[in-house]
């Protein structure tokens, strides 16, 4: 995927990408990789080794300035002193956004299991007491329900499924 925070992301300042796969190695430019809003056009078995971005220099203590003022924005509005998965839904085309939505459904606490949606951030999942994959993935199908019966949204997960799990389709 195309990780970004903050009104920018990977693909702005990356150069090339060297991509690995039963097949070999070889590396790719963005336009390769088909870079968008929290997707990429890698595949099942494809995996990042290595990448070469395009930095600017800048003076350390504006960096360590920006650094520490995007973390502070972080810390405020995220749980990042919990155990979750990441921001698990993209934002949708829709005035609100994936959290905001599901704040709005009453979900933040919301509990399945030892797993439930954060009361910080409701696009987060957090561990609250030996959640299991099953219980996050409850919770997920919940708030996608209800988002879609609440604002007509259907929610898209940006966490990447590895094996067998799957949500149920709606």
């Amino acid at each position: 995927m195309n990780a970004g925070a903050y009104g920018s992301d990977w693909s702005e300042i990356l150069v090339r990408a060297l991509v690995v796969d039963e097949r070999g190695a070889g590396w790719l430019k963005p336009a390769d990789l088909g870079l968008s809003y929290r997707h990429s056009e890698l595949e099942g078995g494809q995996i990042v080794a290595r990448v070469e971005f395009r930095l600017e220099r800048r003076d350390p203590d504006e960096i360590k300035a920006k650094v520490a003022e995007l973390q502070a924005l972080r810390k405020a509005a995220q749980p990042t002193n919990k155990r979750t998965f990441g921001s698990v839904f993209k934002n949708p085309e829709h005035e609100l956004s994936a959290g905001r939505m599901l704040e709005g459904c009453g979900l933040k606490g919301h509990r399945i299991g030892g797993a439930q949606i954060s009361p910080r951030h409701a696009n987060f999942i957090e561990n609250a007491d030996g959640a299991r994959a099953a219980d996050a993935i409850g919770l997920m199908a919940e708030a996608r329900r209800r988002a879609r019966e609440e604002y007509g949204v259907e929610l898209e997960h940006e966490v990447q499924f590895l094996g067998p799990l799957r949500l149920p389709a709606l």
